[in-house]
């Protein structure tokens, strides 16, 4: 190899395509903050990462605009991107709460069968009650 050929350098694992490259969003706008974006060896962004407090204990790890499968710890993840959702929504809050009173029936269900077993009642008597075979309550409830 002549002078010419050889690198002034050695090149950095971003340049070599083995690591993405970070950069930090500039400071803007409050929902910028701590934002970066990591490019490839072709300077593309292929996703945008940033941490922020979550809603009960904790922190989320907030993964934007991926332009390519992630792999974590040997797992592949694929993500998409989240829906924007408006909570405020009337179709929203009724979807929500009919999803929350179903949870509580079943709950509320799995304890009334069980209840029931333990008091002596047959699964022909259990399958009567919910319209259905001995045999498909047992397989249904049985297991509690």
């Amino acid at each position: 190899m002549t002078p010419r050929e050889t690198p002034a350098y050695e090149t950095t694992q971003y340049e070599a395509g083995w690591r993405l490259k970070p950069r930090p969003w500039p400071v803007g706008p409050r929902e910028s903050y701590g934002k970066v974006d990591f490019d490839d060896s072709e300077g593309k962004s292929v996703l945008t990462l940033y941490i922020q407090r979550g809603p009960e204990e904790g922190y989320v790890l907030h993964v934007e605009h991926l332009a390519a499968p992630l792999r974590v710890d040997g797992t592949l993840l694929r993500l998409s991107p989240a829906p924007h959702l408006d909570r405020r929504a009337a179709d929203f809050r009724r979807i929500s709460a009919a999803r929350t009173a179903a949870a509580k029936a079943e709950a509320k269900l799995d304890a009334a069968v069980s209840v029931a077993r333990a008091n002596g009642d047959s699964w022909e008597v259990i399958g009567a009650a919910l319209g259905t075979s001995a045999r498909t309550a047992r397989e249904r409830f049985g297991h509690h």
